[in-house]
């Protein structure tokens, strides 16, 4: 998979078009990115080797934005994302299949801390979608498509908007 960390010559940045990682234990780790940005577009991702097996993981080191755009993950994974950190995380007009391979009752995307944007995203699974942890800053969840019923958790103390999601039950 991919990995972004912080050297001594700073943060990466960047347009990453129609990238993939296949077969991987983590697709995409971030340790840390620029306020500007990581912008992955076009991108396909599985993760289902190995311990844990997670699509995107963000770590609480994180300070910058990562933005996920018109982006398919699939393959019996965990979770598709894990994200930590005070930075920006967004997903647009992506579609997530096959998280909880294990059927414990995990969610697809779960956001421990910073900001979280979800929009115009298609859950192709009857699971738990999004779980928002207490120190989420902010978040949109919106406009999204779930299969199933919409099963949004939201822990946080701070503004939220979750709204115009649609399940199929």
């Amino acid at each position: 998979g991919y990995k972004f960390i912080k050297t001594k010559t700073g943060v990466c940045n960047g347009n990453f078009l129609g990238v993939g990682a296949d077969d991987c234990n983590t697709a995409v780790r971030v340790e840390d990115s620029a306020p500007f940005g990581l912008l992955i577009s076009n991108g396909e991702f599985t993760s289902f080797h190995g311990p844990d097996p997670t699509m995107v993981r963000v770590a609480a080191d994180n300070s910058g934005s990562v933005r996920f755009v018109n982006c398919a993950f699939w393959g019996p994974c965990d979770q598709i994302a894990r994200i930590a950190g005070q930075g920006t995380v967004g997903f647009s007009d992506c579609t997530f299949v096959q998280w909880d391979r294990n059927k414990e009752g995990r969610c697809a995307i779960q956001a421990q801390s910073g900001t979280i944007l979800v929009n115009g995203c298609e859950f192709r699974e009857d699971k738990p979608q999004v779980e928002l942890g207490e120190a989420v800053r902010r978040a949109v969840v919106s406009d999204d498509v779930f299969t199933g019923k919409t099963r949004i958790t939201n822990h946080s103390k701070h503004p939220v908007k979750i709204d115009d999601n649609v399940g199929d039950r």
